[in-house]
């Protein structure tokens, strides 16, 4: 698992070692302090240290979850010789304007990836890449945005501190009611897993995996009553929204959550309640109490919603 000692990672690792599965971390620095399962360093951007670190592993799955450069996919078809090679993406769809987002709304780009790319633009054009490779046995797990604890985007807890502090908490006005695009990492951790089951027919496929039905206003409203604060939402217009005040949006422009009709049918996947990733995630943020780099804007949020 190429970043298996990641946010991510760490709940895949956890799931596959449940399910009694032999799982090897691997990533870029020596063994992390606190690695739970076999590990091995090697850094990924080099072909023959990939090449050596699968020579020597031989795994029947890998599981990547730290690339978004085209090129490392590449590297990953020639040499990876075992069952399934999934890759673990975003949200790479088009503008949907509110429309639900369905695996089938990704179009593969044309022509050859530029030099430099953004962290989603990478991952399109790594999917693009898989898809110019009907022999080699890749699947992939879409997420929205993910959080849990140590979420390293500290998103979620832009949101937290809002409610904490009683002040009012900015969100779109045109899309606060929408499905949002999130979900709990310990859900993708179990999307990961389910994929790696080679019972699974889930070759040259892709699966939405995220919270099914949450929209901002209830996942706002959800931290509100675990704190047992008010939930004090004001929405104004999206474009009006100082730069980090709702770090999940949703962006008019964007799709209006995820369709996971195919995961839930081929993988047997099924998101947890909101109430029970709220729970961890904010048993979390009690001990951390990290602050968001947007929260250093609150004055001026308050003072939009003239408070």
């Amino acid at each position: 698992m190429i970043g298996g000692a990641g946010f991510i990672g760490v709940a895949a690792c956890k799931e596959l070692m449940r399910r009694g599965v032999e799982t090897i971390a691997a990533g870029r620095k020596e063994r992390p302090y606190g690695t739970f399962t076999s590990y091995v360093a090697f850094d990924r951007t080099d072909e023959s240290q990939l090449a050596r670190a699968l020579d020597e592993t031989r795994p029947d799955v890998l599981l990547d979850l730290a690339c978004y450069r085209p090129g490392e996919v590449q590297m990953a078809a020639r040499n990876f010789r075992g069952a399934r090679y999934i890759f673990v993406s975003t949200g790479v769809y088009p503008d949907l304007h509110g429309k639900p987002a369905r695996e089938e709304d990704f179009v593969p780009l044309d022509g050859e990836p530029p030099a430099e790319l953004d962290y989603r633009e990478g991952k399109r054009w790594c999917e693009t890449m898989l898809s110019r490779h009907p022999d080699f046995p890749w699947t992939v797990i879409r997420p929205p945005a993910v959080f849990g604890p140590a979420d390293h985007t500290l998103r979620i807890a832009a949101y937290i501190q809002r409610i904490a502090d009683g002040g009012a908490v900015l969100v779109p006005m045109e899309t606060y009611e929408w499905q949002a695009g999130v979900a709990w990492v310990k859900d993708i951790g179990f999307a990961c897993a389910l994929a790696c089951d080679p019972r699974k027919d889930a070759d040259h496929k892709a699966y939405n995996a995220s919270f099914e039905g949450v929209s901002l206003r209830d996942l706002i409203e959800g931290i509100a009553s675990a704190l047992g604060m008010p939930a004090r939402l004001q929405p104004i217009p999206f474009a009006e929204l100082p730069e980090g005040a709702s770090p999940y949006g949703p962006d008019p422009r964007r799709a209006a959550g995820y369709v996971i009709d195919r995961a839930r049918r081929e993988l047997g996947f099924e998101p947890s309640a909101l109430e029970d990733a709220l729970a961890e995630t904010l048993a979390w943020y009690r001990v951390a109490r990290p602050s968001h780099p947007g929260y250093a804007n609150r004055d001026k949020e308050l003072a939009l919603a003239g408070t």
